[in-house]
């Protein structure tokens, strides 16, 4: 039967759409969730904020304007009001366009109310028709003496207009309020002994629901000073220290305030006020209070109109209606547009190149080379935009990366000077200090602790002084002037041209046009602490309870908690361990090579490894494992393959079986003298085993020798019982079908009470993760190794894990024929527009990559895996099967423009069809395995020649 291919609605809203309710036109709303969201852990079910519950497809989480209400609703009672985009965005046409774009600019119009009357303004006013009424915001940035800074924290006054007309004056911490908010959650309720300055200025004035903000003024500011100016001397940069934390009173007019673009449009419950001070204004207050009488001409963004000037993969330009766009959510790792600058990266060379335009359907570029001028023809496979081969759509790096963005900020450096990096290396700079990063507390009182104390008590004084001796002397914070060249260091990426330069504008809103290598990114506040509190996500921590599901005696599953003193279930009663024998009862321990006292100089026999049953494996991997063949599964319960032979170490079971000749190398499990100099871990000092390590590590040997499925084997060492060499073979009918895949293991000292430690042999030539669980680094995410924190079924435990089981994981759960999916975040689509179209896209991706596998194990000759890969690939024909089967899907995919064309029993192949990059990249990797095949056709035809030369 064909499997079910019907796939599932898209998704009609996506987060910061503006949406309007069908059963209530006037509530309007913001989407702050969507089901098709990326979260790696989705959030309790018993979560006190009503937006976090999990969602099921087809919810969203909307939280409504101007009543602050919060809910998850159907997305079937909503309707686009406005979609929203800022500079340097990716978005689509629609979910399955494969072709993509990156916003360059966007236009907003909106309806305006004031902000405390309601009274509506006619028409629709444009962004150069309105400024904003705030002076400043939570996260700007500002300049003072070559400094560029963020601000962190901020202390309001607001005053608060009450029944009766009165003007009370709230001092707090935090922004939290707004000119025209209303309700009874704005002053605070009164306690049974109100003290202190806050007691002093509201007085005896309970909250109410009429009570209504009419002004908002943020007397202090805390900045976090992140880089200096670029284009000083070091003499000149010497010279200006870094500046004071905080900021009030007159020191604030020393302040430029510098505005991304993207702040600059207006969002729906954006306060603005009209330029030309043509709109209406509201009085309050009393002119004979101590406050004054106050006039307020705030105006609330109450809906939006979005217009985005889009530049597309293909170089063509276009003005189009937000709301006829999707966000671009997954972009592939490939992804690239014109004036990006990127690494071209083939097995033979490494160049600088800018990219001129991308034909997404096809993954092919066309690319300046910076080195010569010539535009060149590329596969997109080939292409590095990142810098890094571990970027993640989720995760992006952050390090310095490649080239700048739209949007970007960036430092100019004198003309004549460069950022220091190699092009197109960008550095990226902006150090937080350590205060900033303190988390708030609060004490048992309730009063703030740390620098937020400090903070509100400078805020408090001058609330304090306002309300005895009237006005405090304050100068607005400055914003940057036309013709004032005094900030021309510093300026916003606005685009990037084909030639390669970076078109920058300038805080006094003119636009320079300079090469890459004058340019240093900043890196804010909000990215830095981002990066530092998301480092250990998905990792388990020394220590650390995890629940885990165990098997009682009855045979059902139940819930357990994995720690460090989980019995081993691997010891019978015969076979455990005194602590107290002595050495003479060494013999107890079946022994194993390289224990105790054993020496490599010995003549040692290695005992036969023999056991009566199979172990059992994680219950998961073995439903997921692929079967290696269409043959029926052995007696012996493990996968058989057509490909290998059954080793010598089959059991009497098998005993009908045919043995493969004595000198196949091709053995599941054997022990070597030496471990290679080539293993990962080859210079990491030697753990000291206990005999407890050993006797576990004796039926570990054993279940690896009697288990292990035909496509994977392991290597031993007698010199380093610590350490092991894997090799498993790519299942049939995935992306990795046929190539080899290392892995070098270690067993530190708290083995098996700690995982294993895996090092993944990656061989992609610095062009991305072959599978998201294998990282270019090396590094093996997978919930039994204790690198992800997935499903508690899954998580390691000395008395149930095996290495057996961890090989068998692997196998089963990462090398399969969706591997895109294997992303957490990513399972969920499986089935959607957006899940079919990026999962292709990987899958293709998998394959190139993993033929270049082939080519690389036998170029570089593996210590302790030489004989095995030379008789696989070259003895038993399977390079020649790569060759043919690339060839024959090259062939299949020239004469074949989409997947839908395919025959169904096509369709169902992991890699259908190849795009033109995809041919592109595996055509430079079959020529040279050709060579290869050619190399050993020819040695083997003449020592046959040889042979019957003889007389």
């Amino acid at each position: 039967m064909a499997p079910n291919t019907q796939k599932r609605a898209a998704a009609k809203f996506y987060q910061e759409d503006i949406v309007r309710r069908k059963d209530d036109p006037n509530a309007y709303g913001v989407v702050l969730r969507c089901w098709q969201d990326a979260e790696d852990m989705p959030p309790p079910g018993d979560h006190i904020d009503p937006l976090m519950r999990p969602l099921v497809q087809g919810e969203v989480g909307v939280s409504y304007f101007p009543k602050p209400v919060r809910e998850i609703v159907s997305e079937d009672i909503l309707e686009l009001v406005d979609r929203l985009y800022q500079p340097g965005d990716l978005l689509k046409r629609s979910v399955d366009d494969v072709k993509s774009g990156v916003v360059t600019n966007t236009t907003v119009r909106a309806r305006l109310d004031h902000a405390v009357s309601g009274q509506p303004i006619p028409g629709w006013k444009t962004m150069e028709e309105v400024e904003s009424a705030v002076d400043i915001d939570m996260g700007e940035y500002v300049i003072y003496n070559d400094w560029v800074g963020q601000v962190v924290e901020m202390f309001d006054e607001s005053l608060v207009e009450v029944p009766g007309g009165n003007l009370v004056r709230l001092p707090e911490l935090s922004a939290r309020l707004a000119v025209g908010e209303k309700g009874a959650d704005i002053l605070p309720q009164p306690m049974s002994s109100v003290s202190g300055i806050l007691g002093f200025l509201l007085g005896g004035t309970r909250p109410s629901d009429r009570d209504t903000v009419v002004s908002v003024k943020h007397t202090v500011i805390a900045v976090a000073w992140l880089a200096i100016n670029q284009s000083l001397t070091p003499q000149e940069a010497e010279a200006r220290p870094r500046p004071q934390r905080y900021w009030y009173g007159a020191d604030l007019g020393k302040l430029t305030t510098v505005t991304r673009r993207a702040e600059e449009a207006m969002r729906v419950g954006d306060r603005v006020r009209l330029k030309d001070g043509s709109g209406p204004v509201t009085k309050h207050g009393r002119t004979s209070d101590g406050q004054g009488l106050i006039e307020v001409d705030t105006l609330v963004v109450q809906e939006t109109r979005t217009t985005v000037d889009v530049l597309w993969q293909d170089g063509t330009r276009e003005t189009i209606d937000a709301k006829q766009t999707v966000p671009y959510l997954n972009p592939d790792e490939y992804d690239c547009w014109p004036g990006d600058h990127v690494l071209w990266k083939t097995e033979d060379e490494k160049r600088h190149v800018v990219v001129q335009s991308v034909n997404a359907q096809d993954r092919t570029a066309y690319v300046r080379v910076v080195e010569t001028g010539a535009i060149e023809l590329a596969s997109v496979l080939e292409l590095d935009p990142h810098g890094t081969g571990d970027w993640s759509a989720l995760a992006p790096a952050a390090a310095d990366g490649l080239g700048v963005r739209r949007g970007d900020f960036v430092f100019i450096h004198r003309e004549g000077t460069t950022n220091g990096a190699k092009p197109p290396m960008v550095p990226r700079i902006g150090e937080v200090e350590e205060w900033v990063r303190e988390p708030p507390t609060v004490g048992p009182t309730g009063q703030l602790g740390g620098w937020r104390r400090e903070m509100a008590e400078i805020g408090a004084r001058i609330a304090e002084q306002r309300g005895t001796e009237g006005a405090v002397e304050e100068l607005p914070i400055r914003r940057p002037q036309k013709g004032d060249a005094s900030l021309n260091w510093f300026g916003e990426v606005l685009d990037l041209r084909l030639d390669g330069t970076i078109e920058v504008i300038l805080p006094n809103e003119d636009t320079v046009v300079v090469p890459l290598e004058r340019l240093t990114r900043l890196y804010d506040s909000a990215e830095q602490l981002e990066d530092m509190w998301g480092d250990d996500e998905g990792t388990i921590e020394e220590g650390e309870d995890v629940e885990v599901w165990e098997m009682d005696q009855d045979g059902h599953w139940v819930e357990g908690t994995l720690d460090d003193d989980d019995e081993d279930e691997w010891e019978s009663a015969d076979e455990e361990i005194d602590e107290d024998v002595d050495d003479e009862d060494d013999m107890d321990v079946e022994p194993i090579p390289g224990g105790g006292d054993w020496s490599p100089s010995n003549d040692t026999v290695i005992p036969p490894l023999h056991v009566d049953a199979p172990m059992a494996v994680d219950s998961a991997a073995a439903a997921a494992a692929p079967p290696s063949s269409s043959e029926p599964p052995s007696t012996t319960g493990r996968p058989k393959s057509p490909d290998v032979p059954q080793d010598a170490a089959a059991s009497e079971e098998n005993e009908h079986e045919p043995e493969e000749p004595a000198d196949t190398p091709w053995k599941r499990f054997e022990v070597l003298p030496a471990a290679p100099v080539d293993h990962a871990f080859y210079n990491t000092p030697p753990a000291q085993h206990t005999r407890q390590f050993m006797a576990r590590m004796s039926k570990e040997y054993k279940a690896l020798q009697s288990s292990l499925p035909d496509s994977i084997i392991v290597r031993a060492f007698e010199d380093r019982t610590d350490l092991l060499r894997s090799l498993i073979i790519g299942p049939e009918n995935t992306p990795y079908e046929d190539a080899p895949f290392v892995i070098d293991w270690m067993l530190d000292a708290n083995f098996p009470q700690s995982p294993p430690i895996a090092h993944f042999l990656s061989w992609t030539n610095g062009n991305g993760r072959v599978n998201p669980n294998l990282y270019e680094e090396g590094k093996v995410c997978l919930s039994i190794l204790g690198t992800w924190a997935g499903d508690k079924s899954e998580s390691w435990s000395a008395s149930r894990s095996s290495l057996l089981q961890a090989l068998v994981s692997i196998q089963g759960l990462v090398l399969v024929k969706e591997p895109w999916f294997c992303e957490p975040a990513y399972e969920k689509l499986r089935g959607t527009e957006d899940g079919i179209v990026n999962s292709r896209l990987y899958s293709e991706k998998a394959y190139v990559l993993s033929r270049g596998f082939v080519r690389r194990a036998l170029e570089i000759p593996l210590g302790g895996l030489e004989a095995e890969l030379r008789w696989f690939y070259y003895t038993n024909g399977k390079l020649r099967k790569v060759l043919d089967d690339a060839r024959a899907l090259i062939e299949k995919s020239r004469a074949t423009r989409e997947v839908e064309e395919l025959p169904e029993a096509d369709r169902e192949r992991a890699v259908p069809r190849l795009s033109s990059g995809g041919i592109i990249t595996l055509e430079r990797t079959l020529a040279k395995l050709q060579a290869l095949w050619d190399a050993y056709e020819k040695t083997r035809a003449e020592g046959e020649g040889a042979e019957g030369a003889r007389p």
